[in-house]
């Protein structure tokens, strides 16, 4: 999939980054075009054969991914919320009564905005384990809910217990079941599935390492307890951003999966969680990380990705998405004090072989964007084409479902994608302006003359003489300016 030249220079950024921060094992994946495009691995596994040698490390190697667990979670609670089974703006109490910051809405615990503290009460977790609910269910918040981000692990352990109330078994169940076996990541799991490697603490001035424990997290383990690879990452991260030329992971893999990625989540639930809800604030530091539904968001020099990090005592993993390519990395190291980032490996990607950038808010082939059970497209057909808010033109695409996606014509504007809610209206989903908006349709003698998005009037022609447009029109229609 990717040119000789351009593998070479991804395992050179592999093997110079693990010699340069000192990591006894670094497994790096990419993925294109919705599928894992490259993937390499550099040292030993740390774990000693019959031999006393420490066997080279390979792509197939798992190792523990940390908080990257947090998207997964968050995935299994959103797929909750599309089937009607939870609401994202409720209070956590109505399903988890006994849970900690009670008041809480389930939106405020993914994007860390509950108040909870950042770890549970007691020794050391990621090392010490053991954690149980009961710890966590007495633990007392910092703030009210609602307020400043505050990273919280203690956050997604609630919404971990929230998934075995609802489902009745252990989250990671539920996660194997709805979300990695769907998603073709046989390597991922709470336990190693597969063979693995072992981390280390290395010493800062000396080539001595100190092994890690690996600890059994109880009650916190959707907060970081997962294993995998760096490809089964990228699997993920794809299929998440589904953006791209080619469509990404729904493209890919439509033909042989029913339903596509949307039998895991739909598409316009998925953009929801990658859009910025909470702004990260850091003193004296400029505003270049948001949080979504369970992923962080990152836009710095005119590139914006989605994904996380992750990092528990031996291990350390990095997953960034580029929203508007398509293009994934993901990078796995053994050691505690990390590889460094990991966004100058999608760099290096885009560099060595560039991809035409494509319309982030334009529906894949055979992906929907809309959530509406029973939703059709061609009832709305009609719709689709150019529509023009004052004097200026926007595109108006119907997706599979009948969800629309509305595009300025000039770069740069305003977009948005709308999930059905009714036989003519809509609601955005995606899109900072006109999110959470409802765009209706004008009709008159049954003909759609123009449609309403958040009281903005947009018609088939420039302020269409023959609607009526809010202000009125100027009487002398267009002319040439005096």
């Amino acid at each position: 999939m990717l040119s000789a030249s351009t593998t070479a220079a991804l395992s050179a950024w592999t093997a110079g980054r693990r010699r340069a921060a000192r990591v006894p094992a670094l497994s790096a994946a990419v993925g294109r075009a919705g599928r894992v495009a490259w993937a390499d691995a550099v040292g030993v596994t740390g774990a000693p054969d019959d031999a006393g040698r420490s066997p080279a490390v390979g792509p197939q190697h798992v190792f523990r991914v940390g908080s990257i667990t947090k998207p997964m979670v968050a995935v299994a609670v959103l797929r909750l919320a599309a089937a009607g089974v939870v609401r994202l703006e409720d209070p956590v109490a109505r399903y988890l009564p006994d849970a900690p910051a009670s008041g809480a809405t389930l939106v405020q615990l993914l994007t860390h905005t509950s108040g909870l503290p950042a770890e549970p009460a007691g020794a050391w977790w990621e090392r010490a384990g053991g954690t149980t609910w009961e710890d966590l269910a007495r633990l007392v918040s910092l703030a009210a809910p609602g307020g400043q981000h505050h990273y919280s692990n203690v956050g997604f352990a609630v919404l971990g217990r929230l998934l075995e109330r609802v489902h009745g078994r252990a989250w990671d169940a539920v996660l194997h079941e709805e979300v990695w076996t769907p998603l073709g990541m046989r390597s991922t799991g709470r336990l190693p599935a597969g063979p693995h490697v072992a981390g280390f603490a290395v010493h800062p001035h000396a080539d001595l390492v100190h092994a890690e424990p690996v600890a059994g997290y109880g009650a916190m383990g959707a907060a970081g307890e997962v294993w995998s690879t760096p490809a089964d990452l990228v699997r993920f991260a794809s299929w998440l951003v589904a953006a791209g030329p080619a469509g990404a992971w729904d493209a890919a893999h439509d033909a042989g999966s029913p339903g596509g990625g949307d039998a895991v989540l739909p598409l316009a639930a998925r953009r929801r969680a990658c859009a910025p809800l909470v702004v990260v604030d850091e003193p004296a530091a400029p505003w270049t990380t948001a949080w979504g539904l369970g992923v962080s968001v990152h836009h710095e020099d005119g590139v914006r990705t989605v994904g996380h990090g992750g990092s528990v005592p031996g291990f350390t993993a990095a997953l960034r998405a580029d929203v508007v390519t398509g293009d994934v990395v993901a990078v796995c190291g053994s050691s505690t004090a990390g590889f460094g980032e990991a966004t100058s490996l999608l760099t290096t990607l885009a560099e060595a072989e560039p991809v035409a950038a494509a319309d982030p808010f334009a529906t894949p082939s055979g992906a929907a964007a809309g959530v509406a059970a029973g939703a059709r497209a061609d009832d709305v057909l009609g719709l689709a084409g150019t529509w023009y808010w004052g004097p200026q033109p926007f595109t108006l695409t119907v997706g599979a479902d009948g969800g629309l996606a509305l595009t300025a014509a000039r770069p740069g504007g305003r977009a948005s994608e709308f999930a059905r809610t009714g036989p003519r209206e809509w609601v955005g989903t995606v899109g900072g302006y006109w999110r959470g908006e409802t765009l209706r349709v004008v009709e008159r003698a049954g003909r759609a003359t123009a449609i309403d998005v958040g009281t903005f009037c947009f018609t088939r022609a420039p302020y269409d003489p023959d609607v009526e447009i809010p202000g009125g029109h100027d009487e002398a229609g267009w002319r040439p300016l005096p």
